[in-house]
């Protein structure tokens, strides 16, 4: 959005420098010349009065509905019984936390066989098991007739 203001008042201010640039270098009398850049500049006055109140209401249109949202969320957080449920979101992560935190740590890795963390190693440790057995699965069968 930002961006786009940004265009926007390059835009204006580059066609604000166009038009007086046309009207300094066009023959004209100085009197009418001077009519002209008075009309011209009330006229971009008055244009950029609008669009700041259209801006300025428009802003306003949004606070107001961002305040009706966040009333809206706070009003649903409220439980039936009037109690925050942030409040027991929080009381109950607080409980969760302490749970965890007194846990002890059980060493369980007797159960598990290693893990193998260098590829290639495993792959050739899996070549030669499969060396010793007696089919070859890098070998294409000889085809059985009937």
């Amino acid at each position: 959005m930002a961006k786009k203001g940004h265009f926007l008042l390059g835009f204006v201010f580059g066609a604000a420098s166009a038009l007086a640039t046309t009207y300094l270098l066009t023959p004209q009398t100085s009197d009418e010349l001077k009519r002209r850049v008075k009309h011209a500049s009330e006229d971009l006055a008055d244009r950029a009065v609008d669009y700041f109140d259209y801006a300025k209401e428009a802003s306003a249109d949004w606070k107001q509905s961002a305040t009706d949202f966040v009333d809206e969320l706070k009003r649903k957080g409220d439980d039936a019984d009037g109690s925050k449920a942030l409040a027991n979101y929080d009381a109950a992560t607080e409980q969760l936390r302490d749970q965890l935190n007194t846990a002890t740590d059980v060493d369980s890795s007797a159960d598990f066989d290693d893990i193998v963390l260098d590829g290639k190693s495993a792959f050739a440790q899996a070549k030669d098991d499969d060396e010793g057995s007696d089919t070859r699965t890098d070998e294409v069968p000889e085809p059985v007739e009937p």
